[in-house]
């Protein structure tokens, strides 16, 4: 697939001199008047951008983190997660207990996530309406909405020829243990299996919102502008959000530059993620005191296995199967499922809990491990141990495992070292940082143990890559921030529009949700444009 045309108008440093030159600024400040500024390009921001343009809104879109052609996208890892994550790959919280993937460019995390589409059980949306009243999100009610997105996205099963190694694994081993592996949907348009997901496809066939809701809006007159972050939000009548040039570490800024924006505007919609979007409002005085509280990270662990014959688990989409057999322990609505992970070599490499040597000859038969990974609907305990908090001139991130997510977590890990054992696996290499080594199968292997490891803050190594939750919505500001049209409690015209809303764990990895809901509370937003932004 070829590049959008419509993407020629993304505002880069590159055209900084013409819309100079352009708009007549002074003094490298930009202002500017909208119906609404929109402050993301992910999953959530680019869907209202493209509803609200589409639908007569003056709109503004900033983004953080630069625009990435095809041809910009490099398999060096080092370049490519500095370039495209949020802090370089690795957000780590404060007690250095979790690290964070999360996408920083134009299109946000699916410009690098791994395509896997999903959408919660019943459980979970039935959890969502009895306690935070949340009504008409099951999926059969959401239908119209999700149905739009898979189609906009090109949602498909993954063929069974691109169905990698690493993957089989997951198949092989479930199916002989008697667990149920299933197939899982992804987002592409011709994909071929380079498995270059997580770098950026370099071919456009994963449906990335720079590559459909973002042209999408431009086509209806929306403004998109690169590498601006977003300071600050000034509440009243008429808001005013502030941002801030922010250069690509890896290009030289051009002589001419915006140095910042301020943009008015009667409304705002914050679509910065779990992480920066508390932040942002923290900072700017916005919100009540769940702004921050109660973050979800859909935590995570993995199992690495090694096998005789070679299973390059970066090749191939990283994900097409899925085992849900462990999901709803006990009817809770909360427990784990199972997934394979594409890890490369310095990701990889990070994850091995060994040193040295003993580091150095694991990652010599990298091509024979794969990687098997455990997710938790965090949240079993009532309220998760995860929070965001802008303090001292910087955003800071806290989490630690509550003790029955902590246990769901073992009692996946259990069920992923049965299942890598079963597949052929000869060594395992846990996730447990008490191991100096890997593990070697006998035959006559029992696992019961890891029901009673620990994992406490530096026993077990768990990482993220779907925070979520930490703005949550709810029908009554003492159970949420923002209100069940995803308006902030207390502050009119001011949304909350991406993951950051899910009043509960998600459960599943986070995009097609995410659009599907904000498609929906935008449309709702956008038939009200007389009203909210009358002046």
């Amino acid at each position: 697939m070829g590049i959008p045309t419509f993407n020629e108008k993304i505002i880069t440093p590159k055209k900084h001199a013409d819309t100079i030159k352009t708009h007549q600024i002074k003094n490298g400040k930009w202002e500017l008047t909208a119906d609404v500024v929109i402050i993301g390009s992910g999953a959530g921001g680019a869907v209202a951008a493209r509803e609200l343009a589409s639908n007569g809104w003056r709109v503004v879109l900033i983004e953080e983190g630069s625009y990435f052609t095809p041809a910009q996208f490099s398999s060096d890892e080092f370049l490519s997660q500095a370039r495209l994550y949020r802090d370089a790959g690795f957000i780590v919280t404060e007690e250095q207990t979790l690290s964070i993937l999360q996408g920083k460019s134009i299109g946000g995390s699916t410009t690098v996530n791994w395509q896997t589409s999903l959408y919660p059980p019943d459980y979970v949306t039935n959890e969502w309406s009895e306690r935070f009243g949340w009504q008409g999100y099951s999926r059969e009610e959401m239908d119209p909405y999700v149905s739009e997105v898979h189609e906009r996205l090109g949602v498909h099963e993954v063929p069974d020829n691109l169905i990698n190694a690493n993957n089989n694994v997951l198949r092989v081993g479930g199916k002989k243990i008697g667990l149920t592996p299933q197939v899982l949907r992804n987002n592409n348009r011709g994909c071929i299996g380079l498995g270059r997901c997580g770098l950026g496809c370099p071919i456009n066939a994963k449906q990335s919102t720079f590559l459909t809701w973002i042209p999408d809006a431009i086509e209806a007159g929306a403004t998109v502008v690169s590498n601006m972050r977003a300071v600050k939000i000034r509440d009243g009548k008429i808001k005013t959000v502030v941002a801030e040039f922010t250069p690509d570490a890896y290009e030289k800024a051009p002589n001419e530059i915006i140095e910042t924006m301020e943009i008015k505007a009667p409304v705002v919609i914050v679509s910065a993620g779990a992480i920066e979007g508390p932040a942002l409002l923290q900072r700017s005085g916005i919100g009540n005191g769940w702004v921050g509280r109660n973050l979800k990270v859909h935590p995570t662990s993995t199992i690495f296995g090694k096998f005789d014959s070679e299973i390059k688990m970066f090749q191939g989409p990283p994900q097409s199967i899925v085992i849900k057999d462990g999901h709803n322990q006990n009817g809770t609505g909360y427990g784990y499922w199972l997934e394979a992970a594409p890890y490369r070599p310095t990701l990889a490499s990070s994850l091995v809990p060994f040193y040295g040597k003993q580091q150095f000859d694991v990652m010599k038969d990298y091509t024979k491990y794969n990687a098997g990974i455990v997710l938790v609907r965090d949240g079993a305990d009532g309220e998760a141990n995860a929070s965001v908090k802008y303090s001292l001139g910087r955003r800071k991130v806290y989490f630690e495992l509550t003790p029955t997510d902590g246990m769901n977590m073992l009692k996946g890990l259990k069920a992923l070292a049965e299942v890598t054992v079963a597949a052929g696996a000869k060594e395992l290499i846990f996730p447990f940082t008490r191991f100096t080594e890997p593990y070697k199968v006998t035959g006559n292997d029992n696992f019961d143990w890891i029901l009673k490891e620990s994992t406490r803050p530096g026993d077990l190594s768990v990482g993220s890559a779907h925070p979520h939750g930490s703005i949550q919505s709810a029908n009554d500001p003492e159970k949420g921030a923002v209100d069940l049209n995803l308006e902030i409690y207390g502050h009119k015209n001011i949304f909350v529009m991406d993951a950051s809303v899910y009043p509960t764990g998600l459960s599943v990895n986070p995009q097609i949700t995410t659009m599907s809901i904000v498609l929906r509370a935008s449309r709702n937003l956008a038939a009200q444009k007389e009203e909210r932004t009358k002046v």
